[in-house]
């Protein structure tokens, strides 16, 4: 097929519309991961499904872009997904506030009862149990016989719907739905009934972000200042022969420190580190948590792990604070 001007113009606002799409989702990745939001979880209110930290930064999109967003990104294998729920919503608007209403299978009345059927057993007259009630005592419409006490006069046969419209008796109503934002009524046939999903930022995806984070440049600058020699995401092997990856790695004469960043805040980031720790033996390990939680610095103690938890702006010099807490006590080096 030949390429006419108007094509090559269309392949190009697809090509832009597409770069545009990538730059929105991984900033909005990027913002999520520095504000320690890692799982989103869906709410619900009469306008629909919200996510509510997506929404806050995606302020132009609406419902169903961030949807599409988001799904977008499960796909990449930025984002997993977990089943949290099905939810009824309305067609026309797609609110989730909708409340039901059972109605007559003969003449479509809502006014319906559900009742218990009376049988007087000496002219066999069969109806509910309202119809029998004249003030305290029980009166049969068809004979009018008053059965005060004497209970087996009648007997109880069952219970079922009664349509006060049409005096239709039902054992199963017609169930309508009824949305409280536009009022529309519909059946379960119309109904929509979507899943909801909890999505959780993949591992994979924090540790990219991790790598590119602007605090390991900031951290390693510090080093610098002070005299280290400084590599960003090094390999080392360990007394066991496996390899090990850091976030930085920084040497001082005798003095070898190795830095994690954690974006979570979780025990695994300690986990991860004592153990390269122990087969690495630095001088120092050393977590810095960015996250929002308390988690690991209770482990830092146990583990003989130091943390150093800051935010992005405050990093630099919390970290060289801790830097002059090594030199008095830091082996110097031998003169020639």
């Amino acid at each position: 097929m030949e390429e006419t001007p108007e094509t090559v113009q269309e392949d190009a606002r697809e090509m832009q519309m597409g770069a545009q799409s990538d730059d929105q989702e991984q900033e909005l990745l990027r913002r999520l991961i520095e504000k320690g939001v890692l799982e989103l979880k869906p709410t619900l209110d009469k306008l629909g499904v919200h996510y509510v930290e997506v929404e806050e930064i995606c302020k132009s999109a609406d419902l169903n872009q961030i949807r599409a967003l988001l799904k977008n990104l499960e796909k990449r294998g930025a984002l997993r997904s977990k089943f949290t729920d099905h939810v009824l919503t309305c067609p026309d608007c797609g609110s989730p506030e909708v409340y039901s209403k059972y109605t007559c299978p003969k003449c479509g009345s809502q006014r319906v009862e559900y009742v218990e059927l009376l049988e007087h057993m000496k002219c066999g007259y069969i109806g509910s149990k309202d119809k029998f009630k004249t003030d305290s005592y029980l009166v049969c419409p068809n004979c009018k016989a008053r059965f005060a006490e004497e209970y087996m006069l009648y007997r109880v046969i069952g219970k079922c719907y009664l349509c006060e419209r049409c005096g239709h008796h039902f054992d199963k109503p017609e169930i309508i739905h009824v949305c409280q934002r536009c009022k529309r009524n519909f059946t379960y046939q119309e109904a929509r009934y979507i899943k909801i999903f909890t999505y959780e930022i993949s591992d994979e995806t924090i540790n990219d972000f991790r790598r590119k984070l602007p605090v390991l440049e900031s951290v390693k600058k510090v080093l610098t200042d002070h005299g280290f020699i400084a590599q960003l995401h090094p390999q080392m092997t360990g007394a066991s022969g496996t390899q090990h990856t850091f976030d930085i790695l920084a040497e001082r004469n005798e003095t070898r420190l190795v830095v994690d960043i954690s974006l979570t805040g979780k025990k695994n980031d300690a986990m991860s580190l004592l153990g390269k720790k122990i087969d690495v033996n630095p001088t120092r390990a050393i977590i810095i948590d960015l996250s929002s939680l308390d988690e690991l610095a209770p482990l830092g103690r146990v583990y003989d792990i130091t943390v150093l938890k800051a935010t992005n702006s405050h990093l630099a010099k919390y970290f060289e604070n801790f830097l002059m807490t090594l030199e008095p006590t830091e082996p110097q080096a031998r003169l020639a």
